[in-house]
């Protein structure tokens, strides 16, 4: 009588299983490290949000975007400031406390991480519509760039606007619009306050960066406006824009 063959042996195939536990649980512990990392860069703003608050007493750190700070102990680099430029931000964050003292409700200043952010009502600076500046956006760009001379920062001029579509063939769009008011603010600084061309560039948003709902006249208002930022370090073309060509 002949033997019966002896079945062979299955192939184990969940052995992929263990490969990718392990997957799940690198990427775990991955996203904790960096999850630790951000808080960490939380309370070091904090710290400094507080330092500046108490040296100027204005709300200048209400920004778009936190800055991380390294600590005392000056042990690792920071991630968007240098520690040696720390000084020259409180510099000009006085500077620009002062000349904004008078409006203080249609300017404001803000640390972001691209630079210090000068905010200026459109309201205040052009008439409903258009990018012709009015008397006394004239005479407040006119303080600013007193101060803006005398730094060697490059300047980046942003143009803002509402939600509302423009209704005029000049300006098709609030792109075009927004484009106009920023550069509008660029050539008054070069040709009237005669800052140096290759400082400034010019940029429109339109109405895609609002910094409230344009759910209200109040808040339209409030997304009306013009930005000047006065940039970290290498400037405008650090921070990828094209500088203005000289008129």
């Amino acid at each position: 009588m002949a033997r019966k063959k002896k079945a062979a042996p299955k192939e184990n195939g969940e052995r992929w299983l263990l490969t990718y536990a392990d997957l799940i649980t690198l990427l775990m512990v991955f996203f904790v490290m960096l999850f630790a990392m951000s808080k960490t860069d939380v309370q070091k703003f904090n710290a400094l949000a507080a330092s500046l608050r108490r040296a100027f007493n204005v709300n200048v750190l209400q920004g778009q975007q936190p800055v991380s700070i390294s600590p005392d102990n000056g042990g690792s680099s920071l991630n968007v400031i240098e520690q040696q430029n720390l000084q020259q931000i409180e510099h000009i964050l006085e500077q620009v406390r002062q000349s904004i003292s008078a409006n203080p409700n249609q300017i404001s200043a803000q640390v972001t991480k691209d630079g210090i952010a000068v905010t200026i009502s459109g309201a205040l600076l052009f008439y409903n519509g258009t990018n012709q500046i009015k008397p006394d956006g004239i005479k407040l760009l006119g303080s600013l760039a007193t101060y803006l001379k005398g730094l060697p920062n490059d300047i980046r001029v942003e143009g803002h606007t509402d939600d509302i579509p423009v209704e005029s063939a000049q300006y098709p769009t609030n792109w075009e619009l927004s484009s106009a008011r920023a550069v509008a603010v660029v050539r008054f600084l070069v040709d009237i306050n005669q800052l140096p061309p290759k400082r400034l560039s010019a940029v429109g948003f339109g109405q895609y960066q609002p910094i409230v709902p344009n759910d209200s006249r109040e808040h339209r208002e409030a997304n009306r406006r013009a930005v000047l930022v006065i940039l970290y370090g290498g400037g405008a073309a650090q921070a990828g824009v094209t500088p203005t060509p000289k008129p």
